[in-house]
């Protein structure tokens, strides 16, 4: 099943790759190697980082005394990246594939040896972890922390190197599966062949043989964790990684596959199917599980780590019509629990926190009515009736404080306008599907100034042309945008979208996803979906010059949902819509008359463009 979304890259291998789990991301190149680079700490946000700590510059190989310097090829999966070394003279073919498991502070490294020779032969490697252990606030001197040198020594017992900062109980460690036994172990003054990267970090290497059969493979597996503050919890974080790499890899690789089918498009255009397929690997990569609990989107790597963050509503949105409704309310729980915690103002929400959950910033006026939106927004797509009870005191509450920032929403300034708009539409749906009045909601929506029809400035950037453009129905003009989006993103990162705000050194911004997911979702596939009231609101477009597509097992409420189109005529297509449960309401609008039909089964119509 991920197979089919393994992207290759051959040239160009000094673009960015990304290995990301939900407590550990690794950051370096496409050509396997870890060059200095970022801006938030200058040359120190490449390398892998455990939460709020990073943990070494890179790592480096070498194989029979020649160091891998550059790949041959990168290979991109939503589980793991590869990387493809063809050593001919040496009679090798190496792949190192790196894995973050799911929950773990750590990578694993899996190195491949294939023998091309006809005889038997040992093979001689060297693992060498150059540290870096820091956090960025102790790096540029804001929490009072000074960073020491790293030290570091190899233990004989676990057959494991060691390290931390001198000055902070900041701990990492690297070493081998249980089945390969260290020869020998130093700390050479730099990376042989490598040299170093900037920092305070020291270099630890390990050696290890490998025996390979003539004409074939061999491997081996290697782990390195961090972030830790004690020794002992290092050491058992290896243990773990010992024992259960394997199985840790399955469960990521069978959860990820399950998320790939959520909600699959099947486009004429591979780019833009790829990249809508992509963003869900790209927002489950920016997903962290935080030390208190809950979870949170961080803001982009590596540069803002941090959970929730600039336009964080915007963001969490993108995740609803991509199956994650479910994951979105653990936010937005956890976004209210973590602002209660943090004693701010009633109605006053975070806006960004430490990767350790602490409030570093507060939101305004929007962003409390940008909250109460997207709870009803997410409510559109889940039908979660006891969310909305849940969330119904905090939506009060920001409604409340609406009220006192816009002296009773008499004072309501033009870039307000449209946020404070959304707040009170959403909660008179909130009100009314948890059974209470909304009647004071629609009251205060009258006293809004009249939406102004919105118009396209010259020179507008294309994720603001492609909404503006598929709200009316251009939908050629909308996915002329969409494919200029897509073809910004990252080489060799399909789907990696940054927004024309994305601050240098960026590579994957959390809110640039919704940008190219809203207008596919409901200007192309035509789904506006209302779960509470077990209706769906059907337009789609079949655009000129596809013969067809295809959108499968969107999730809406508890039901599945499929949209097929089948093109029959220069200007109608034929939508079959399936659907896995009973008792919703289609509604089509056609020629400026509203058609309800009910949703049983599978339903076929010809629409018109």
């Amino acid at each position: 099943m991920l197979s089919k979304y393994r992207v290759y890259r051959y040239d160009r291998l000094n673009s960015p790759a990304v290995t990301a789990g939900s407590a550990a991301v690794l950051i370096g190149a496409q050509s396997g190697l870890f060059p200095d680079m970022g801006y938030a700490v200058p040359g120190e946000m490449g390398g892998l980082w455990a939460g709020e700590r990073k943990v070494c510059d890179g790592f480096f190989l070498a194989i029979d005394d020649v160091p891998l310097r550059s790949a041959d090829a990168c290979e991109a999966n939503p589980v793991s990246t590869a990387f493809h070394y063809r050593m001919q003279q040496e009679g090798l073919h190496i792949v190192r594939r790196q894995t973050i498991p799911d929950g773990v502070a750590g990578c694993v490294v899996e190195l491949t040896v294939e023998n091309l020779r006809d005889a038997p032969r040992l093979v001689e490697i060297s693992f060498t972890v150059r540290t870096d252990i820091l956090t960025v606030a102790a790096a540029r001197g804001e929490d009072g922390l000074e960073l020491g040198r790293d030290v570091g020594e190899y233990d004989e017992r676990t057959q494991a190197f060691y390290a931390r900062d001198s000055r902070n109980p900041w701990h990492a460690v690297w070493g081998a599966d249980s089945r390969s036994r260290v020869l020998q172990s130093d700390l050479p003054a730099s990376v042989y062949g490598f040299g170093n990267t900037q920092g305070k970090g020291i270099n630890g290497r390990l050696f290890y043989r490998l025996r390979v059969g003539a004409r074939s493979q061999a491997s081996m597996k290697l782990f390195i964790a961090g972030g830790f503050p004690s020794r002992s919890q290092a050491e058992d974080a290896l243990a773990l990684l010992r024992e259960r790499a394997d199985a840790l890899i399955a469960e990521k690789t069978a959860r990820l596959g399950a998320l790939m089918e959520e909600s699959e498009a099947s486009l004429p255009d591979p780019l833009l199917a790829r990249c809508f397929n992509w963003t869900k690997i790209y927002s489950d990569w920016l997903t962290r599980t935080l030390p208190r609990g809950g979870c949170a989107l961080c803001e982009d790597l590596p540069e803002h780590p941090a959970p929730f963050g600039q336009d964080w509503a915007r963001a969490i949105s993108a995740l609803l019509p991509l199956g994650g409704a479910q994951r979105a309310q653990e936010m937005l729980r956890t976004l209210v629990r973590a602002s209660e915690e943090a004693q701010l103002a009633p109605g006053r929400l975070a806006m960004r926190m430490t990767p350790g959950g602490r409030v570093t910033r507060v939101g305004s006026l929007r962003e409390s009515a940008q909250f109460v939106a997207l709870v009803h927004r997410t409510l559109l797509w889940s039908g979660d009736a006891a969310f909305a009870q849940e969330m119904l005191p905090e939506t009060g509450l920001c409604i409340s404080y609406l009220r006192r920032g816009t002296r009773g929403f008499s004072d309501v300034g033009e870039d307000l306008a449209q946020d404070i708009r959304r707040a009170l539409e959403g909660q008179a749906y909130i009100l009314r599907l948890t059974g209470a009045d909304d009647a004071a909601c629609r009251r205060e929506l009258a006293l809004l100034p009249p939406e102004r029809e919105e118009t396209l400035p010259e020179g507008a950037p294309p994720e603001t042309a492609a909404r503006w453009h598929g709200q009316r129905g251009h939908v050629e003009q909308m996915l002329g945008c969409l494919t200029q989006m897509a073809g910004a993103g990252l080489p060799g990162l399909p789907g990696a979208l940054r927004g024309r705000d994305a601050e240098p050194g960026s590579l994957l911004c959390a809110r640039a996803a919704a940008d190219f997911v809203w207008p596919m979702t409901e200007d192309l596939f035509g789904l506006r979906p209302d779960a509470g009231a077990k209706t769906i609101t059907l337009a789609p477009h079949t655009p000129i010059g596809w013969d067809g597509w295809a959108l499968d097992n969107v999730k809406i409420g508890t039901a599945r949902v499929s949209v097929r189109s089948e093109r029959v005529s220069p200007s109608q297509a034929r939508y079959t819509l399936t659907m896995s449960e009973p008792g919703y309401t289609l509604i089509v609008h056609e020629g400026g008359e509203e058609r309800r039909m009910p949703l049983d089964g599978e339903i076929s119509l010809l629409l018109g463009d």
